[in-house]
């Protein structure tokens, strides 16, 4: 009888950590968007990124969607490579955010930068049926 509830608090806990559906959607396309920046699908990010996109970034600056896309696209600012090292998400509704930290490997005008930033990116959709799309991105430097 001990056993069985043991096993049954452990299977408790157990569940209470792991991750939704959804909240395992939402890892899966934050992985996709940053693969896309590094090998610059300028198109697949068109597509996932809302209308009223912005990116706040990690020197204060901010970008809406049109703006940023053209940067990447300038060839001015590329992305090296992203190394996630943790992330989490949570997903209400409509409304995801994931929060992470990582690696962030960047030419800035042909200048490498290697980068430690922890990150937030919030995404929002109309119904459960549509697409996710990215509404906004945050990056800060980590010391």
């Amino acid at each position: 009888m001990k056993t069985y509830l043991l096993f049954i608090v452990l299977f408790i806990n157990f569940q209470s950590f792991s991750q939704t559906s959804s909240e395992k959607e939402i890892l899966k396309l934050s992985a996709k968007i940053f693969q896309w920046e590094v090998d610059n699908k300028i198109d697949s990010l068109a597509n996932v990124f809302h209308e009223k996109f912005v990116v706040l970034s990690s020197d204060g600056s901010s970008q809406f969607k049109d703006g940023y896309l053209n940067r990447l696209k300038s060839g001015n600012f590329i992305h090296e490579s992203i190394d996630v090292e943790e992330n989490a998400a949570t997903v209400t509704g409509n409304t995801a955010i994931v929060t992470g930290k990582g690696k962030f490997a960047v030419s800035i005008s042909g200048k490498k930068v290697a980068l430690r930033l922890s990150y937030i990116e919030v995404f929002t959709r109309v119904n459960h049926k549509k697409p996710w799309q990215v509404l906004a991105m945050k990056a800060s430097i980590i010391q």
